[in-house]
């Protein structure tokens, strides 16, 4: 019952407002200006110049469920990816024992894995 009468409150005050809002008295004004020295954008120039566009970050090609862990030291996952494309960041990282590690980006935030033999590395 509460909700139904905050809901009627609600639309009382939406419908007052509109009221008011629509009662309210509307002057207009006259304004002539005169543009001069004004420069045009030629459509033929680039918006996006060679400098703006940055260099795609590899993708990996899951096959199989992976753990993803917050640090490359870190022997304790803190999740699992199932199979599937994930894009990471760039970083790149290869330990004592030559596994290689990329940072990635997951709904915890960065995170590192550890790239499995069946995972097919994209580099643009």
């Amino acid at each position: 019952m509460k909700k139904l009468a905050s809901l009627t409150v609600a639309l009382g005050l939406m419908a007052s407002i509109a009221a008011t809002a629509s009662a309210a008295e509307v002057t207009t004004v006259d304004t002539t200006t005169t543009v001069t020295g004004t420069t045009y954008v030629d459509p033929a120039d680039p918006v996006i110049t060679p400098a703006d566009i940055k260099p795609a970050t590899p993708q990996i090609i899951l096959t199989q469920a992976t753990p993803f862990h917050l640090s490359t030291n870190s022997m304790t996952p803190v999740g699992w990816l199932g199979a599937q494309t994930i894009d990471t960041t760039g970083a790149v990282v290869t330990d004592v024992f030559g596994n290689e590690w990329r940072e990635i980006y997951t709904w915890l935030g960065k995170a590192w894995i550890k790239v499995p033999m069946s995972a097919y590395v994209i580099t643009p």
